[in-house]
């Protein structure tokens, strides 16, 4: 539910168009601080746990290297019609040993079945991701919760992504003012972030 709520109250932002807060400031392709111009729109269709929507992506062109790009919400990754919510549920249910068909069975989407082929995909992409920003994530993690009770005895998490995971549900409502972000839209940001600092 809150997932949909984040796509729709994502749909009353742009009613009117791109909110002018949300232009881009630095290019993704030679990372440019120049200007941007619109360069059109597409739809996108966006599968939640809940339901199937259509929203619109806004395009911008560089005007120092005339490349352009497509300003995705944080719901989203590219080329994926999944929202962030599917692909972090298919990434915990396959970490905790379930196996890729009856993750692929259970994950009932509106109109939309994606392959058994393409849930193995995600899951080898997201841990790829995670071993890229792992360091990122307990640095912000452990800088502000730096006497965090980790778990003992068969509370201890077995897996990488289930130390993520734990951490993330003890520190995510300090870490973000979005209370529906999960922890791979944050570890979205943390990987966007170091792009651009890079």
């Amino acid at each position: 539910m809150i997932w949909d709520t984040c796509v729709k109250h994502y749909l009353s932002l742009i009613k009117n168009g791109c909110p002018e807060a949300w232009r881009p400031t630095r290019c993704r392709h030679c990372e440019a601080e120049a200007g941007f111009h619109r360069h059109g729109h597409y739809t996108r269709m966006v599968y939640t746990l809940e339901e199937a929507l259509k929203i619109i992506i806004f395009r911008f062109r560089c005007t120092t290297c005339r490349k352009t790009f497509g300003l995705l919400p944080s719901f989203l990754t590219p080329y994926r019609t999944a929202a962030l919510d599917v692909q972090e549920r298919v990434v915990r249910e396959l970490d905790s040993g379930l196996s890729v068909r009856i993750v692929a069975d259970g994950l009932s989407l509106p109109t939309q079945p994606y392959s058994e082929k393409s849930l193995w995909r995600w899951k080898k992409d997201w841990d790829r991701l995670r071993e890229a920003v792992e360091p990122s994530f307990w640095n912000a993690a452990l800088s502000r919760f730096p006497h965090l009770k980790l778990p003992r005895g068969s509370g201890i998490p077995r897996t990488g992504w289930g130390w993520l995971f734990w951490v993330w549900e003890m520190v995510r409502a300090q870490l973000t003012d979005k209370p529906g972000t999960g922890c791979l839209q944050w570890l979205s940001h943390l990987a966007w972030s170091a792009a651009v600092s890079a």
